[in-house]
């Protein structure tokens, strides 16, 4: 059986979608992992499990792979050095983008939340980096 996916899948697609709208087509995984660290904490209506004050989840990662696997995201690998140093990077793909607009399950509150953060920060160098 095939599981739906959620309103934290949804977040994640629908913070990707947004990263593109500003230019940002294939973003680092450390990148999602520190918006939603940021914007969690900003009371977004659904909470990710993070450690302590460390900006990476272990349940972004888990649903990452899942959006990967279903179509709805696409992984590409940067090789930074050869001999195997190599940086993940994620982008939604058509499939994600007809999901968001099918199913509006994002809150007006949750998307003015995200896009008020990621337009904020999408100015700063060191967002682009």
């Amino acid at each position: 059986m095939v599981s739906r996916l959620d309103a934290k899948d949804g977040r994640i697609l629908y913070v990707l979608k947004v990263l593109k709208q500003h230019g940002l087509v294939r973003v680092r995984e450390s990148l999602i992992h520190k918006i939603f660290y940021y914007i969690t904490r900003d009371k977004l209506s659904v909470k990710f499990d993070f450690y302590d004050n460390v900006k990476f989840s272990y349940e972004i990662r888990e649903r990452l792979e899942k959006l990967c696997e279903r179509g709805y995201i696409r992984r590409i690998f940067l090789v930074v050095r050869l001999g195997g140093v190599y940086i993940p990077l994620y982008s939604i793909t058509e499939k994600g983008l007809e999901y968001l607009e099918r199913r509006e399950r994002l809150s007006k509150k949750d998307a003015r939340i995200i896009e008020k953060f990621i337009s904020k920060v999408a100015k700063k160098k060191s967002f682009r980096e």
